[in-house]
């Protein structure tokens, strides 16, 4: 006898149906396409580079990117990524639609532009709003009109939390001002193209938290940097160490943390623009840190903003620094005909003669000059154990002549207990022409000098011709000196040439063959570099010092 099945009805059928299909839809199979969440409506993408499109899917799925005319595909990989790549695309500030479609899903974002994007990052000093900054009033009134896109990150909170903003009034305020003047300038310069600015920040952090690499805990750089890679941005604008000011590694940490992010960004040659700390004390290694990593890392500019005020550990003073920052990359990074630095010391070329350090200078300008009219100060020298003391400069030509009371000094300090007056002239046009930049400032150094160097790869006793071809005396006094041939052209004229170090001739002349030539230049102090040729045959390639 077979048991009597009792069929009893199911109740709230409607939400058992339910779980089954969100069970059904929601396994890896039926899984939606994502765009990593950087991606969002009003962004700004870079142009002239390729454009990584990327995100999540089930494995195996094939998702397709249509923009501008472009359709790219990609399939998911083993760990459910996908990335295409965008070719190279111009300017475009139209709003556009960006789709991503796979077999069972399709998405737009809407109001895609095409410009320069920059990616603003570091510790409180970044991350000043632009509300708190002074006359910062007038700018957030006449925010909307400007085409610049804003998407903010902070305190350790990666993309996800945050999307893309149109710039105006209600929406710049609590935006790094920093970074949005920076933004706001290059707006100006540009013209119509849309500039992308993208925030990351987060207050008091020490640059461990910003880098695996020396050992650091990296777990902003996680959240906030690496979490948005590899989307293209064009540089960095990076404003960090007041929490490393005495840090005596920082050279080393910042080295290694701009290398590890080119590496991880695939952007051997990422841009950046290192904002040098603001005068305080206490921060000297850390700006001296900043100022040598930008001499030996390729693809880097210093910002030196320690003339604006300060003295806080917060100076509301920013709209100066991110306009520099903007010249610094119009002159570094976008090829602007401009003198783009203050003027940074020429340490290999740099000399010691006697108890006098001639220090030689890179981005001259038009000119060294004080500030306010005094001799270049706060100048130190020091033997290569001793003590820094006081020292007295003079700008001689395109030098600073520092001396002391030091024998035989190797080490030279500048503005570690001052200011400095020491600038460049230079003339750069900012706010669309209607100001001009006029000097820019050099920064604080400490540099060891080697003795003599220059002079002993030419050295020449004073009056006397050595053997071989030679120039004589070194150095020379008011640009006048012989040349010595020891075996005489066939040709009854040579020319002399002589060059500046910015390769600009200051000195031309036809000179009657003879078994010794005089120059009488008349040039200024200053390293020169002489050329002596015929028709035939280069006879004299030398550096002369004029003193």
């Amino acid at each position: 006898m077979l048991a009597k099945i009792t069929l009893k009805p199911i109740r709230n059928i409607r939400p058992v149906l339910l779980l089954i299909f969100l069970i059904h839809f929601l396994s890896p199979s039926f899984a939606q396409v994502a765009l990593a969440p950087i991606f969002g409506s009003n962004m700004v993408l870079q142009r002239g580079a390729i454009v990584p499109v990327f995100g999540s899917a089930p494995v195996g799925t094939n998702v397709t990117v249509q923009f501008l005319g472009q359709s790219v595909s990609a399939v998911a990989d083993a760990t459910g990524k996908w990335r295409v790549n965008l070719a190279s695309m111009t300017a475009n500030a139209t709003p556009n639609t960006l789709t991503v479609t796979s077999a069972n899903s399709s998405s737009n974002i809407t109001g895609v532009q095409v410009g320069e994007v920059w990616f603003c990052s570091g510790q409180s000093n970044m991350g000043l709003q632009l509300s708190g900054a002074n006359n910062s009033a007038a700018d957030i009134s006449s925010a909307g009109t400007r085409n610049i896109r804003l998407f903010r990150m902070i305190a350790g909170s990666g993309p996800s939390g945050s999307t893309w903003q149109i710039s105006n009034s209600s929406t710049v305020g609590n935006f790094s001002a920093v970074g949005y003047w920076m933004g706001l300038e290059f707006s100006k310069w540009f013209g119509n193209v849309p500039i992308g600015l993208v925030q990351a920040t987060h207050d008091g952090t020490s640059i461990d938290h910003w880098q695996h690499s020396s050992g650091g805990i990296g777990d902003d750089y996680d959240a906030m940097v690496k979490s948005i890679q590899p989307f293209a941005v064009k540089g960095v604008a990076w404003y960090q160490g007041e929490s490393n000011g005495g840090d005596v590694d920082y050279k080393n940490k910042l080295t290694n943390m701009i290398r590890e992010w080119r590496t991880d960004w695939g952007l051997s040659s990422l841009p950046f623009g290192i904002i040098q700390l603001a005068y305080r004390s206490g921060w000297n290694t850390a700006r001296n840190a900043q100022l040598e990593v930008s001499d030996t890392e390729p693809q880097c500019f210093l910002v030196v903003i320690r003339d604006l005020p300060g003295g806080a550990l917060h100076p509301t003073e920013k709209k100066a620094v991110g306009v520099r920052t903007a010249i610094g990359a119009r002159g570094l990074v976008y090829g602007d005909n401009i003198v783009y630095s203050g003027p940074v010391r020429d340490v290999a070329n740099s000399f010691v003669t006697g108890n006098k350090v001639v220090l030689k200078w890179k981005f001259l300008g038009t000119g060294l000059f004080t500030n306010d009219g005094a001799a270049p100060g706060g100048f130190s020298l020091a033997t290569s154990t001793g003590q820094f003391k006081a020292a007295t400069a003079v700008i001689v030509g395109n030098t600073v002549e520092v001396s002391s009371s030091v024998v035989n000094p190797t080490r030279v300090q500048y503005a570690y207990s001052s200011i400095g007056n020491l600038y460049n002239r230079v003339s750069v046009p900012t706010e669309e022409g209607a100001v001009i930049v006029d000097r820019l400032k050099a920064s604080e150094f400490q540099i060891n000098v080697a003795s003599a160097a220059p002079l002993a790869r030419l050295s020449l006793e004073t009056g006397k011709a050595n053997r071989g071809n030679a120039i004589f005396p070194q150095p020379a006094v008011n640009g006048n000196f012989t040349i010595r041939l020891s075996e005489l052209p066939i040709e009854s004229q040579v020319n002399v040439t002589i060059t500046d170090e910015l390769g600009k001739v200051v000195y031309q002349a036809n000179k009657k063959t003879a078994g010794t030539i005089e120059v009488s230049s008349q040039l200024n102090a200053g390293v020169y570099f002489v050329r002596l040729v015929t028709p035939r045959k280069v006879l004299i390639n030398e550096m002369i010092i004029v003193q």
